[in-house]
Formats: structure tokens, C-alpha cells, sequence
């Protein structure tokens, strides 16, 4: 397997959270969890292949009301629009699944 080269520019903190993600401007959703996150993006599984380059519509399904809890300032949004970055299979599992990366799209403010 070819390692990949780490091209994050914050740091990043590993976090399971309940979300549903979708494709942007489409009614249907699919329910996953995320990885880890950072102030630019985060991780989250798929049981399919998203396309680099696809912008999604990731919502977390209940935010904690104090943040996260683990004395990290930054958490991630509570609903946002994200491309998709990359996406790669994950062979750890007994079902195909994919790990699939985000960017966050800046604020308009």
C-alpha cells in the first residue's frame, strides 16, 4: 500500500460523532460517523465511494451543548458544506466502507 503525504495544515483530533451527510441540494440522506476533525475539515466513514471534488451537506446529529469534552477549543460544525477531498476504501472492515476526507468551505462572513 503507497503512503500518502500528510498535507493538512492544522492539527487534527480523533472524535466519533453521529452525522447524516448529503449530497448538496439533494432531499435524500445517509446516516455515518466521523473519524476526526480539524478547524479546516474532518473524516468520516461512507458504505460508498464519493467522488473528489462532490460537495456535501454534513450535519451532526446531537451536538454536545459544552462542546465535545475533551478540552479541545475547536469542535467540529454543527452543519456545514464540504468538498470531498478523497476517498479511499477501508479493508478493516467486514463490509465495504470508505473513509472520506473534507474540506470545509469557508464562512461567507
Amino acid at each position: 500500500m503507497k503512503a500518502t503525504k500528510e498535507k493538512r495544515h492544522a492539527e487534527r483530533w480523533q472524535h466519533m460523532a453521529a452525522i447524516s451527510f448529503s449530497y448538496f441540494n439533494r432531499e435524500s440522506y445517509f446516516d455515518s460517523q466521523t473519524l476526526n476533525y480539524g478547524s479546516g475539515g474532518l473524516c468520516f466513514q461512507s458504505n460508498f465511494f464519493l467522488k473528489p471534488g462532490t460537495t456535501v451537506f454534513i450535519r451532526i446529529k446531537k451536538p454536545k451543548p459544552n462542546g465535545f469534552g475533551n478540552g479541545v477549543s475547536e469542535a467540529p460544525r454543527s452543519a456545514t458544506l464540504a468538498e470531498v477531498k478523497w476517498c479511499r476504501e477501508t479493508y478493516d472492515m467486514a463490509v465495504p466502507a470508505y473513509s472520506v476526507g473534507v474540506r470545509y468551505f469557508p464562512p461567507a462572513y
